[in-house]
């Protein structure tokens, strides 16, 4: 019989997709052993994009940053601003703030993703001399939800994509109260344009323009994911609260937070009404939802949620995850990215873009500042003048796989055992990596049982014929007795137990 025809109604099919242990969806116990979650580790040399041209500002934003398979280069746009000591503003609320002026945006690229080249793009023209790295205005639209590159597209004239957001004065905006007084800009409104390139310099409009022009798409930071393949749609988060309660009034945000919504499409033109899929919970009275970049990995949704602390005015990534797109799992609530200490260019905010899979590394670059708030901000410039506030592109970096693992201890075996699945393959890869380090600590170890449905371990797959992996890899294949042949058991319902001692255990795959 094939795999297809053992297979029984109720038991998981996992195929040779490879399985994370970011929760317990394929466990069944643990024993001696904890779920971690493992933050991601800031590059050391950050940041990898600082303030070291005339043209560039004291804050370098984030933009956008992808790795482009084509060129084999990591491409960068980051927005560069000016706040300036020795001109104030006034605003509503606040007595005076520094005067803002954007320089435009810029360009890097990297072999490597941690060594970057601010290479001249002779676009613009700065005090006489175009040698520099500033992109034309006409080469970056207002591109809010950032560029990316549309892996459904066969035509490479247009791999690329974008989508700018552009405030238009008047028209219908849908059912809005313009009496009310709580809304302030009855006049205004967003809609989306839609762009493709194919070297993501010159860029091409949709002749359907604006291809969102919905009655009440007043999305604020906006991550456009691009295609997902798990459920056959492009994309997009948004902030889908606090502007359409500024534009709208109350009645459009009841809860008066920020929270977030996805919107999703089959061509990119054509796009649903966003449905809010995360709310802050009343353990975190303080929190709201600034924004969100997510990708599809390994058959599941990782989110980078940007949680917005209202009482310390810090914005820091948080790890969620979904099995669907919708529902997400907001279990680890420490930062992802921790702020950097007082006086650190990301001492304040880390807004984490989305990770980047590459080779053997997860790679997870944010725009960090040591202000948030105006009053930070004029505190700043007046204690240190216009070097003081700072805003620089950092990078973290999580190993492949490497979100949250499964700890044992050093004295004991830690035993996790899985739920019943059917797998195709002919052997057991995991990934693993000692837990500690140190004096005392031992090798890491792993053996793998392989047990019936019912628990009784099978003949050849016993404890007593594993044999121990004691070396950190991403795909170490686990054997019994010398043998990785695990062909004659694909299709039949199994589960795992895992006896690991001093070992961070990531994932399993049958390949």
């Amino acid at each position: 019989m094939t795999s297809q025809q053992q297979w029984k109604p109720g038991l998981t099919h996992i195929g040779s997709q490879k399985q994370l242990f970011l929760d317990d969806y394929m466990v069944e116990s643990v024993a001696d052993a904890t779920f971690v979650m493992n933050p991601a580790v800031k590059y050391r040399d950050n940041p990898v994009i600082r303030r070291d041209r005339p043209w560039e500002g004291n804050d370098l934003h984030y933009g956008t940053v992808l790795y482009d398979p084509h060129e084999k280069l990591f491409r960068m746009w980051y927005g560069n601003l000016h706040y300036s000591a020795t001109e104030r503003i006034p605003k509503k609320g606040v007595p005076s703030v520094a005067n803002k002026v954007s320089r435009g945006t810029c360009h890097a690229v990297s072999e490597d993703g941690f060594n970057w080249e601010k290479r001249p793009l002779h676009q613009v023209e700065f005090e006489g001399s175009t040698e520099n790295n500033i992109v034309a205005p006409e080469s970056w639209l207002a591109f809010k939800g950032g560029i990316f590159i549309d892996s459904r597209e066969e035509d490479p004239e247009k791999r690329f994509k974008a989508m700018a957001r552009v405030t238009r004065e008047g028209g219908d905006v849908g059912d809005r109260d313009v009496s009310d007084p709580e809304c302030e800009h009855s006049d205004t409104r967003f809609v989306w344009n839609l762009y493709h390139s194919g070297d993501a310099f010159d860029w091409t409009p949709h002749e359907k323009n604006p291809v969102i022009d919905l009655p009440d798409a007043m999305w604020g930071p906006t991550g456009m994911m691009g295609w997902d393949p798990i459920r056959g749609v492009y994309a997009a988060h948004m902030e889908n609260c606090v502007n359409k309660y500024a534009f709208f009034g109350p009645h459009m945000c009841p809860l008066f937070k920020r929270l977030i919504g996805r919107a999703e499409s089959p061509d990119l033109v054509n796009w649903s009404e966003p449905e809010t899929i995360l709310v802050p919970d009343a353990d975190e009275p303080d929190v709201e939802f600034y924004s969100m970049w997510a990708i599809t990995y390994e058959n599941m949704y990782l989110g980078m949620l940007w949680n917005f602390r209202k009482t310390s005015m810090t914005i820091l990534p948080q790890l969620v995850f979904s099995r669907d797109g919708v529902r997400y799992d907001r279990r680890y609530r420490e930062p992802f990215i921790a702020a950097g200490d007082e006086g650190d260019f990301d001492s304040v905010t880390a807004y984490a873009l989305q990770p980047i899979v590459h080779d053997d590394k997860i790679f997870i670059y944010y725009g960090g500042q040591n202000w948030r708030a105006s009053e930070q901000m004029d505190v700043l410039l007046d204690e240190f003048g216009e070097d003081g506030p700072r805003g620089q592109i950092g990078l973290a970096v999580v190993p492949l796989d490497g979100f949250v693992s499964i700890d044992s201890g050093s004295h004991k075996y830690g035993e996790v055992v899985t739920r019943s699945f059917v797998f195709e393959g002919q052997a057991l890869q995991v990934n693993m990596r000692g837990a500690w380090q140190g004096w005392g600590a031992g090798h890491p170890e792993l053996k793998v049982e392989v047990l019936a449905a019912d628990h009784t371990p099978l003949p050849g797959f016993k404890f007593e014929d594993a044999d121990v992996l004691k070396e950190n890899g991403f795909a170490n294949v686990v054997t019994w007795k010398g043998s990785s042949d695990v062909g004659s058991l694909a299709g039949r319902p199994i589960k795992l137990r895992f006896y690991s001692k001093n070992l961070k255990l990531f994932a399993f795959q049958f390949v």
